[in-house]
């Protein structure tokens, strides 16, 4: 395929940011607020998944008092279909995949478009740091960028992005119970390269301090090996997604 966004302009491209959400009042009105401070062109789609606390309704509230439009969807439980949800409502021609809790730099989205205009290039990711974080998580979001920086592979909480037609083209996420993020990155690294931007996204270490850090620690490594040979055991998923 070749990049079809090479011949476009000197403006920005429109970035569709897709967020799923599960349970996230503790971070949606952070995460909105957060939004507001890009300085690129930008639409937001936010996917639930069948929240059961006040998510929905914090997002309807503060959607009116910011100037970003916000789109609230639903799809069935589950950050894959959520995501390939929230894909075919955009219209951007870059797609951000962003977590609630990940916070990015107010010239992200330029820098975003200004990497998919190079020729070859199809997406990629940020660099990853932890917020608020420990020694531990703080050196495990290190070592996880540069693995990442080597295999061109990254995680969600990355900030995956990548333009919409190879997003399509790619077969948009794998609906599994984990790594749908490293098997997209594969499927999409057939149409051009993943680079990494030099830009830091702040990650939420809420996830180490629930599970703990070596058991996460040894749960991701696990999880990774044991995708590589197309194993994915369920109950790993509650301690990655859940």
């Amino acid at each position: 395929m070749n990049n079809c966004l090479e011949t476009t302009g000197g403006t920005s491209l429109l970035v569709s940011i897709v967020t799923p959400v599960l349970n996230e009042e503790a971070e949606i009105q952070g995460f909105l607020d957060h939004l507001t401070g890009l300085q690129e062109p930008f639409e937001i789609i936010i996917v639930d998944g069948g929240s059961a606390d006040t998510t929905c309704a914090l997002i309807r509230d503060h959607a009116g008092k910011i100037p970003v439009n916000v789109n609230l969807l639903s799809a069935p439980k589950g950050r894959s279909t959520q995501m390939n949800a929230g894909a075919v409502a955009a219209r951007g021609e870059i797609l951000l995949f962003l977590h609630a809790d990940c916070r990015i730099p107010a010239d992200s989205l330029r820098v975003i478009s200004e990497a998919c205009r190079v020729p070859g290039v199809c997406g990629g990711a940020f660099t990853q740091n932890c917020r608020d974080a420990g020694l531990f998580p703080a050196v495990s979001c290190k070592v996880a960028s540069a693995l990442a920086a080597w295999s061109r592979i990254y995680f969600g909480d990355f900030g995956i992005f990548v333009q919409r037609d190879v997003f399509f083209a790619a077969g948009g996420f794998a609906v599994i119970p984990f790594c749908e993020d490293i098997e997209f990155c594969r499927s999409a690294r057939r149409f051009g390269r993943m680079v990494q931007i030099d830009r830091f996204i702040q990650s939420s270490p809420r996830r180490f301090e629930r599970v703990g850090r070596t058991k996460l620690t040894a749960v991701y490594i696990l999880a990774t090996v044991l995708n590589l040979a197309g194993i994915r055991p369920v109950f790993l998923r509650r301690f990655i997604v859940d």
